[in-house]
């Protein structure tokens, strides 16, 4: 793959991701939808992972809902993704210096925490929470989070079945077969998720805060 090649390869992939966030995004722009920033305390269900109280005096239940905390699972989703874009990055690196099983080493490692990133930012959206007001509306930060962890995935599969043509042979310091590209995408995916945290949920919320 030449240089041209994997530089239009590349492009092709943020593309995928761009339409990707777009089609994710486009419903909540039309008129009427959902403000981007909450005028009001709104709360997000997760539905079946709802937190349940039963009043045994009245009979009644409610919902459960735990006020938004960025120092929680997205802290350690975004804590895993710099750490999954540094194996990467340091796989990389070992890969071009022909040392092949220490960079599929730390490639994998790298896709483990990159999996253990996305464990976090599901479990953030699998129960009830409740949002400040001047933060980004729930329904907002919810779609985009889904187009992440779709972003995610995608970036997944290609470093995985990159690594596997490395293992096999296939993709050498000569002819990487693509690797330097999706490596570097991984990279990418995990930049997207660490701007997404400090601009979508900690800043608003902090000036909601103040």
């Amino acid at each position: 793959m030449t240089r041209k090649t994997g530089f239009i390869a590349f492009l092709g992939i943020q593309a995928v991701a761009v339409v990707i966030w777009l089609m994710a995004l486009l419903p909540l722009m039309r008129e009427g939808s959902a403000p981007f920033i909450s005028t009001v305390q709104e709360t997000f269900t997760g539905r079946i992972f709802s937190a349940l109280s039963f009043n045994f005096r009245s009979g009644e239940t409610s919902v459960i809902s735990a006020h938004f905390d960025p120092m929680g699972p997205l802290l350690w989703a975004t804590l895993l993704m710099l750490a999954a874009g540094a194996a990467v990055a340091a796989g990389f690196v070992m890969f071009q210096r022909n040392r092949t099983w220490i960079s599929v080493g730390l490639v994998v490692a790298g896709l483990l925490l990159g999996l253990g990133g996305a464990w976090f930012i599901v479990e953030q959206w699998s129960g009830d929470t409740t949002f400040p007001v001047g933060s980004v509306g729930p329904l907002w930060l919810y779609a985009m989070a889904r187009a992440f962890l779709l972003q995610l995935f995608i970036g997944f599969a290609l470093l995985a079945l990159s690594t596997v043509a490395v293992i096999a042979g296939f993709a050498t310091t000569e002819k990487p077969f693509g690797f330097h590209v999706v490596a570097l995408n991984w990279l990418v995916v995990a930049a997207v998720w660490v701007v997404s945290y400090l601009a979508l949920y900690v800043a608003p919320v902090v000036f909601a805060g103040a």
